[in-house]
Protein backbone atom coordinates (compact mmCIF):
# COMPACT_ATOMS: atom_id res chain seq x y z
CA UNK A 1 0.00 0.00 0.00
CA UNK A 2 1.79 3.30 -0.79
CA UNK A 3 1.31 6.11 1.62
CA UNK A 4 2.03 9.52 -0.05
CA UNK A 5 4.38 11.96 1.45
CA UNK A 6 4.50 15.56 2.52
CA UNK A 7 8.40 17.19 2.23
CA UNK A 8 7.97 18.96 5.50
CA UNK A 9 6.90 16.11 7.25
CA UNK A 10 8.72 14.52 10.34
CA UNK A 11 9.73 11.05 10.38
CA UNK A 12 7.15 10.79 13.53
CA UNK A 13 4.11 12.53 11.24
CA UNK A 14 5.32 9.90 8.63
CA UNK A 15 5.00 7.04 10.90
CA UNK A 16 1.93 7.97 12.41
CA UNK A 17 0.19 8.36 8.85
CA UNK A 18 1.27 4.98 7.74
CA UNK A 19 -0.11 3.82 11.23
CA UNK A 20 -3.13 5.28 10.82
CA UNK A 21 -3.46 3.65 6.74
CA UNK A 22 -2.56 0.61 7.38
CA UNK A 23 -4.97 0.20 10.64
CA UNK A 24 -7.63 1.60 8.20
CA UNK A 25 -8.04 -1.39 6.18
CA UNK A 26 -10.59 -3.81 5.98
CA UNK A 27 -8.56 -6.77 7.62
CA UNK A 28 -8.42 -4.72 10.75
CA UNK A 29 -12.32 -4.70 10.55
CA UNK A 30 -14.72 -7.48 10.98
CA UNK A 31 -17.53 -6.88 9.40
CA UNK A 32 -21.00 -6.70 10.87
CA UNK A 33 -23.09 -9.73 11.73
CA UNK A 34 -26.34 -9.42 10.05
CA UNK A 35 -29.35 -9.96 12.32
CA UNK A 36 -32.39 -10.66 10.44
CA UNK A 37 -34.44 -11.18 14.05
CA UNK A 38 -33.53 -8.49 15.89
CA UNK A 39 -36.59 -6.66 15.09
CA UNK A 40 -38.86 -8.95 15.75
CA UNK A 41 -36.71 -10.12 19.11
CA UNK A 42 -37.62 -6.43 19.91
CA UNK A 43 -41.26 -6.13 19.01
CA UNK A 44 -41.58 -8.95 21.46
CA UNK A 45 -39.96 -7.53 24.30
CA UNK A 46 -41.72 -4.58 24.33
CA UNK A 47 -45.30 -6.62 24.36
CA UNK A 48 -43.92 -8.16 27.31
CA UNK A 49 -42.47 -5.52 29.05
CA UNK A 50 -45.79 -3.21 29.02
CA UNK A 51 -47.53 -5.74 31.22
CA UNK A 52 -45.31 -5.86 33.57
CA UNK A 53 -44.69 -2.09 33.45
CA UNK A 54 -48.55 -1.67 34.13
CA UNK A 55 -48.49 -4.32 36.97
CA UNK A 56 -45.26 -2.14 38.46
CA UNK A 57 -47.27 0.96 37.91
CA UNK A 58 -50.34 -0.08 39.20
CA UNK A 59 -48.55 -1.34 42.66
CA UNK A 60 -46.75 1.77 42.99
CA UNK A 61 -50.39 3.91 43.12
CA UNK A 62 -51.66 1.20 45.65
CA UNK A 63 -48.57 1.54 48.21
CA UNK A 64 -49.00 4.70 49.05
CA UNK A 65 -52.43 3.96 50.85
CA UNK A 66 -51.66 0.33 52.09
CA UNK A 67 -49.27 0.19 55.31
CA UNK A 68 -46.21 -1.91 54.83
CA UNK A 69 -46.28 0.03 50.77
CA UNK A 70 -44.72 -2.00 47.76
CA UNK A 71 -44.13 -5.49 49.59
CA UNK A 72 -47.36 -5.62 50.97
CA UNK A 73 -48.68 -5.43 48.17
CA UNK A 74 -46.58 -7.62 46.02
CA UNK A 75 -46.74 -10.16 49.05
CA UNK A 76 -50.75 -10.73 48.25
CA UNK A 77 -50.26 -10.93 44.85
CA UNK A 78 -47.94 -13.98 45.29
CA UNK A 79 -50.15 -15.31 48.02
CA UNK A 80 -52.94 -15.06 45.03
CA UNK A 81 -51.01 -16.68 42.46
CA UNK A 82 -49.83 -19.51 45.05
CA UNK A 83 -53.37 -19.91 45.99
CA UNK A 84 -55.07 -20.02 42.36
CA UNK A 85 -51.86 -22.61 41.28
CA UNK A 86 -52.83 -24.81 43.87
CA UNK A 87 -56.49 -24.80 43.33
CA UNK A 88 -56.12 -25.60 39.73
CA UNK A 89 -53.44 -28.24 40.64
CA UNK A 90 -55.61 -30.19 42.56
CA UNK A 91 -58.68 -29.41 40.35
CA UNK A 92 -56.50 -31.15 37.89
CA UNK A 93 -55.89 -33.92 40.07
CA UNK A 94 -59.68 -34.67 40.76
CA UNK A 95 -60.69 -34.43 37.35
CA UNK A 96 -57.75 -36.70 35.76
CA UNK A 97 -58.98 -39.70 38.81
CA UNK A 98 -62.64 -39.12 37.68
CA UNK A 99 -61.46 -39.97 34.36
CA UNK A 100 -59.37 -42.44 35.05
CA UNK A 101 -62.55 -44.32 36.57
CA UNK A 102 -64.90 -43.14 34.16
CA UNK A 103 -62.97 -44.90 31.12
CA UNK A 104 -62.67 -47.97 33.31
CA UNK A 105 -66.60 -48.08 33.69
CA UNK A 106 -66.81 -47.27 29.98
CA UNK A 107 -64.40 -49.59 28.81
CA UNK A 108 -66.29 -52.70 31.15
CA UNK A 109 -70.22 -51.32 30.77
CA UNK A 110 -70.52 -51.22 34.27
CA UNK A 111 -71.71 -48.33 36.69
CA UNK A 112 -69.70 -46.08 38.36
CA UNK A 113 -66.97 -48.01 40.49
CA UNK A 114 -66.93 -48.72 44.11
CA UNK A 115 -64.44 -48.40 46.77
CA UNK A 116 -64.06 -52.39 46.14
CA UNK A 117 -63.62 -51.87 42.46
CA UNK A 118 -61.37 -49.29 43.07
CA UNK A 119 -59.10 -51.38 45.60
CA UNK A 120 -58.97 -54.40 43.28
CA UNK A 121 -57.31 -52.37 40.23
CA UNK A 122 -55.21 -51.04 42.82
CA UNK A 123 -54.09 -54.63 43.81
CA UNK A 124 -54.20 -55.55 40.49
CA UNK A 125 -51.81 -52.68 39.40
CA UNK A 126 -49.58 -53.35 42.81
CA UNK A 127 -49.10 -56.65 41.32
CA UNK A 128 -48.36 -56.07 37.88
CA UNK A 129 -45.74 -53.55 38.75
CA UNK A 130 -47.28 -50.33 38.27
CA UNK A 131 -46.71 -49.03 41.01
CA UNK A 132 -47.67 -45.35 40.25
CA UNK A 133 -50.82 -46.49 39.55
CA UNK A 134 -51.53 -48.48 42.35
CA UNK A 135 -51.24 -45.70 44.39
CA UNK A 136 -53.65 -43.40 42.14
CA UNK A 137 -56.14 -46.21 42.35
CA UNK A 138 -55.45 -46.59 46.21
CA UNK A 139 -56.08 -43.10 46.82
CA UNK A 140 -59.63 -42.79 44.73
CA UNK A 141 -60.59 -45.74 46.64
CA UNK A 142 -59.53 -44.36 49.91
CA UNK A 143 -61.85 -41.43 48.84
CA UNK A 144 -64.60 -43.47 47.99
CA UNK A 145 -64.37 -45.47 51.52
CA UNK A 146 -64.97 -41.66 52.98
CA UNK A 147 -68.32 -41.34 51.50
CA UNK A 148 -69.34 -44.97 51.41
CA UNK A 149 -68.79 -45.12 55.44
CA UNK A 150 -70.47 -41.44 55.14
CA UNK A 151 -67.16 -39.58 56.87
CA UNK A 152 -66.95 -37.12 54.12
CA UNK A 153 -69.82 -37.63 51.70
CA UNK A 154 -68.60 -35.50 48.78
CA UNK A 155 -65.05 -36.49 49.29
CA UNK A 156 -64.71 -38.40 45.69
CA UNK A 157 -65.85 -34.80 44.06
CA UNK A 158 -64.00 -32.55 46.68
CA UNK A 159 -60.53 -31.20 46.03
CA UNK A 160 -57.96 -32.38 48.77
CA UNK A 161 -57.86 -29.19 50.68
CA UNK A 162 -61.54 -29.53 51.51
CA UNK A 163 -61.38 -33.21 52.38
CA UNK A 164 -57.98 -32.32 54.79
CA UNK A 165 -60.66 -29.16 56.11
CA UNK A 166 -63.25 -32.18 56.94
CA UNK A 167 -61.02 -34.66 58.03
CA UNK A 168 -58.62 -32.42 60.42
CA UNK A 169 -56.46 -35.47 59.74
CA UNK A 170 -52.61 -34.88 59.45
CA UNK A 171 -52.30 -38.51 57.93
CA UNK A 172 -54.40 -37.74 55.23
CA UNK A 173 -52.70 -34.63 54.62
CA UNK A 174 -49.59 -36.64 54.61
CA UNK A 175 -51.33 -38.95 51.84
CA UNK A 176 -52.57 -36.28 49.58
CA UNK A 177 -48.95 -34.68 49.26
CA UNK A 178 -47.88 -37.91 48.93
CA UNK A 179 -50.09 -38.57 45.78
CA UNK A 180 -49.58 -35.08 44.39
CA UNK A 181 -45.70 -35.97 44.15
CA UNK A 182 -46.38 -38.86 42.81
CA UNK A 183 -49.39 -38.68 40.23
CA UNK A 184 -48.40 -34.56 39.51
CA UNK A 185 -45.31 -33.93 40.46
CA UNK A 186 -43.11 -36.29 38.36
CA UNK A 187 -41.87 -38.37 40.82
CA UNK A 188 -41.51 -42.25 40.31
CA UNK A 189 -43.51 -44.62 43.00
CA UNK A 190 -41.69 -47.62 44.50
CA UNK A 191 -42.77 -50.75 45.99
CA UNK A 192 -42.98 -48.94 50.07
CA UNK A 193 -45.27 -45.88 48.18
CA UNK A 194 -47.91 -48.55 47.61
CA UNK A 195 -47.34 -50.47 51.09
CA UNK A 196 -47.24 -47.33 53.08
CA UNK A 197 -50.62 -45.97 51.20
CA UNK A 198 -52.23 -48.83 51.59
CA UNK A 199 -51.28 -49.36 55.33
CA UNK A 200 -51.91 -45.74 56.29
CA UNK A 201 -55.43 -45.03 54.59
CA UNK A 202 -56.14 -48.28 56.28
CA UNK A 203 -55.40 -46.91 59.45
CA UNK A 204 -56.88 -43.72 58.37
CA UNK A 205 -60.20 -44.87 57.81
CA UNK A 206 -60.45 -47.24 61.01
CA UNK A 207 -59.52 -44.20 63.51
CA UNK A 208 -62.33 -42.19 61.73
CA UNK A 209 -64.41 -44.93 62.18
CA UNK A 210 -64.08 -45.31 65.71
CA UNK A 211 -63.46 -41.05 66.12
Amino acid sequence: MAISTDAGEGPAALARRQAQAILAESRFHVAPIPRPLHGVLHAIGALLESPLNALEELVSGLASGTPGGSFTIWAVLAALVLALSALLSARGARRALGELGGQRASRQGESPLTAADLEREALAAEGAGRHGDAVRWRFRAGLMRLSEDELVADAPSMVNAQVSRALHSQRFDTLARRFDEIAYGGRAAAEEDVERSRREWSELLRSERDG
